[in-house]
């Protein structure tokens, strides 16, 4: 299907959902998930998600709680860094800005080979600590599992759906008799999902156009073999369209790397023998979703990365950290978005606004305000500042 035709296909789905709310979406859960949930409806029931969560096993819950602690923990310092700024210009006009969050925000949780309740953490967690009031999660049903409710639970969403995919996005951006419609829809998808929120922006905001995942790796003549072997594998595990870039300053590290991969993985890596300041050129170039900088040095390279969604540094540091644990989003900004654009962050859901505020004693200014009001020829424009004048 090409770029044309995904358009056309997920436009008609999108209509219909628009038009017809559940009906369409029951149609369609039907049609690309093979359920029927006519009857039964797709929210997920309190109950449900609490017997879940009692099923989770206490070991992965630990697990689960400290990285949903982590996270929370890091998202609530970003938002500390938020600040409210005043200034007075040497006219007397006081001006500032201030932020306030979206009312409510929908976090799409995709499905595949396995479950993944590190995404729910991953877009929950920023909007709560943004302070989003209505928080839902979608995930299609096959992603229902104990674990991904569990995190739901846990980081306080306030209704899940099991619908996924283009009928997800479009019940969220304009409502079914099940779903209230959002601000803002975040979280990774793929190629549906990503068309589904490009045709909603501006009916709801949304956090970017993510995917496929990628990872680009710098390596020192002394890195461990097995270390990048890990790492890569860990990248093409994701699906087929993964991609991993590899640049190493060493031939003899290279050969053994790929000694040690499977043939099948190679068709996913790119690798290529540069100086570690060359890496550093084209990782700039490429504006990875993830870099790791598998270097003894590696503090020395970090200082000139301009273009990367996540810095994994020196030779401890797995993608991994971030995708489940340290404390960032994993939601990124892919394919060379990260010259432009970055991760997933309280940011996201929050609005800044803009103050103004003048006074009687601001006469020059409301001269300058009439002046290029009268240049641009509305009248009303200078009369609003004029009669402030008089």
């Amino acid at each position: 299907m090409n770029k044309k035709q995904l358009s056309g296909y997920v436009s008609d789905i999108i209509e219909d959902i628009k038009e017809n709310g559940d009906k369409a979406v029951y149609k369609y859960l039907k049609k690309f998930d093979g359920v029927d949930l006519s009857l039964k409806g797709y929210k997920i029931s309190k109950k449900t998600i609490d017997d879940a969560a009692k099923r989770v096993s206490p070991s992965l819950k630990n697990a689960i709680k400290s990285s949903y602690l982590n996270i929370l923990s890091y998202h609530k310092y970003e938002y500390l860094q938020i600040k409210k700024s005043w200034v007075r210009n040497k006219n007397g006009v006081k001006t500032g800005q201030f932020y306030s969050a979206v009312e409510s925000a929908g976090i799409y949780v995709p499905g595949g080979k396995f479950p993944y309740p590190s995404t729910v953490i991953m877009t929950a967690v920023p909007a709560k600590a943004a302070g989003v009031k209505r928080i839902v999660m979608v995930t299609p049903p096959n992603n229902i599992s104990d674990e991904v409710l569990y995190a739901a639970q846990l980081c306080g969403v306030t209704d899940v759906y099991g619908v996924g995919g283009i009928m997800a996005i479009a019940a969220l951006a304009y409502g079914t008799q099940t779903v209230k419609k959002v601000d803002i829809i975040a979280g990774p998808g793929n190629a549906y999902v990503n068309e589904a929120k490009r045709q909603v922006f501006g009916r709801v905001g949304i956090d970017s156009l993510a995917g496929p995942s990628e990872v680009a790796i710098i390596a020192d003549k002394s890195v461990p073999v097995k270390y990048v072997v890990a790492d890569i594998m860990a990248q093409v595990e994701h699906d087929a369209m993964a991609k991993a870039y590899l640049f190493c300053e060493s031939q003899s590290k290279i050969g053994k790397i790929k000694e040690a991969l499977p043939k099948e993985a190679l068709s996913q890596v790119e690798i290529e023998l540069c100086s570690l300041d060359k890496a550093v050129e084209k990782v700039n170039k490429i504006a990875p979703e993830h870099l790791e900088i598998l270097v003894e040095n590696y503090l020395k390279l970090v200082k000139n990365i301009k273009n990367a969604g996540a810095i994994f540094a020196g030779y401890q540091t797995p993608t991994a950290a971030g995708d489940y644990w340290a404390g960032p989003s994993h939601v990124l900004p892919t394919n060379a978005s990260a010259k432009f654009s970055s991760g997933l962050s309280v940011m996201s859901f929050l609005k800044r606004t803009t103050y103004i505020e003048l006074n009687k004693n601001n006469a020059k200014a409301y001269k300058e305000i009439a002046d290029f009001a009268r240049c641009e020829g509305m009248k009303y424009h200078k009369e609003s500042a004029d009669i402030r004048r008089s």
